[in-house]
């Protein structure tokens, strides 16, 4: 069956020929203890990074690698890294205010009688695996978490929260609505937020939250050898925070050349795309509600803290439909040759569904040559879910 293909890719005229960070940034950034605060949880093992030679060689590319964040955790998603990382920022820096006995960070998740239980309760608005890295962080802490979802979230992605221990509320509205109410409801009740994007005059834990990305990227370089070489990444848009930890690392931290990231979003979800595109590349919001089955993507509105890095650090926007992320899903659960099967759910099977439509639309011929897509590229992919809805993934992975 012919693929049409649903696509629009714009490319950065705003891109420096180096990234310029404001110093709050640079300093959540470069904090030493980001990896030993995961390091102290025992659930941490470094995800796998998967090779797909038959894929790469279907698509007419040197090689296809990708990181599998649907191990994390036990939790089947990537968001937790920066949840739990935060959540020690945000008490160290609290009981160091107070005067107070701060666990290293190699201990921290490791001392259970750190916080009285029930000190804090944690909030913020989720897609669904946000709101559960921070019930998962909470509960390990002994503390309350209430989670705002959006209208139409679906049940799996409630009980996920729920089976964490923590409170949800579905409000009648859109993504952005939920990060309102949660901001909102915070400050009346005395909650501390961990939200994973920020506003005016919060933007510290943000910070924190796209920081702890960082050991995701950090366990991608230990593997890879010195004669590796990464060419593209494409990476997933929604808030873009994880966008913005993938630029801060590939344009920073490791610029050991001049790599492409491609930021990935659904064509009814893309504020990232709207926001390069704007005049002066401003951050810009989708109005109005956005169906898309790529649930953790659906986002009106790029978070300030993390949009510099993304328009210094980006090198192209591209917006891919469900159809196309439908056919995503099913190739990594049905894959090429003898590559190793992956299960990846909605929101982290977009990278893959952007490269599909980059290689297999033969429009796009021009497109992969600027971008450097050719027989000896080496493309980087974040599966950043696994099923986290087993009843979606089965119905658009397992249907005919």
């Amino acid at each position: 069956m012919r693929m049409t293909f649903m696509h629009r890719i714009s490319y950065n005229p705003h891109r420096p020929t180096g990234l310029h960070v404001d110093a709050e940034t640079t300093a959540a950034f470069t904090s030493p203890d980001i990896q030993a605060v995961h390091l102290s949880l025992e659930e941490y093992c470094p995800t796998p990074l998967i090779e797909l030679p038959g894929l790469a060689a279907r698509l007419g590319l040197g090689r296809v690698l990708v990181k599998d964040e649907a191990h994390r955790f036990g939790l089947k998603a990537f968001k937790a890294l920066g949840a739990s990382y935060a959540v020690s920022r945000l008490i160290k820096e609290q009981f160091a205010a107070e005067g107070r006995f701060v666990a290293l960070a190699k201990d921290f998740y490791r001392q259970t009688d750190l916080i009285r239980p029930g000190q804090f309760t944690f909030c913020t608005a989720t897609d669904g695996n946000h709101g559960r890295g921070v019930a998962w962080v909470a509960r390990k802490l002994r503390q309350h978490a209430v989670i705002y979802m959006p209208k139409n979230s679906a049940v799996a992605r409630i009980n996920n929260i729920l089976g964490e221990g923590a409170k949800v509320t579905v409000i009648d509205g859109p993504y952005d609505d939920a990060v309102r109410q949660a901001a909102h409801d915070a400050e009346t009740n005395g909650w501390t937020i961990i939200s994973d994007t920020s506003w005016p005059g919060y933007e510290c834990i943000p910070r924190w939250i796209m920081a702890g990305y960082l050991t995701m990227f950090r366990e991608i370089h230990d593997v890879l050898t010195k004669a590796d070489r990464i060419d593209a990444v494409l990476v997933q848009g929604g808030v873009g925070t994880l966008a913005a930890a993938a630029s801060w690392y590939y344009n920073i931290e490791n610029p050991t050349h001049s790599i492409r990231l491609i930021a990935v979003e659904p064509v009814t979800a893309a504020c990232l795309k709207a926001s390069i595109d704007s005049p002066g590349g401003e951050p810009r919001s989708i109005h109005g509600e956005s169906n898309t089955i790529m649930a953790g993507l659906n986002c009106g509105t790029p978070s300030p803290t993390a949009w510099p890095l993304i328009k210094q650090g980006f090198a192209a926007f591209m917006t891919v439909s469900d159809d196309i992320c439908i056919r995503a899903m099913r190739t990594f659960h049905y894959p090429y040759a003898a590559d190793p099967r992956i299960i990846s759910g909605e929101s982290g099977a977009a990278g893959l569904a952007g490269l599909l439509s980059l290689c297999e639309d033969t429009t796009m011929s021009a497109v992969r040559d600027k971008l450097g897509l050719g027989r000896t590229a080496t493309i980087l992919l974040l599966n950043t879910e696994g099923d986290t809805d087993p009843e979606s993934f089965g119905r658009l992975v397992r249907s005919t």
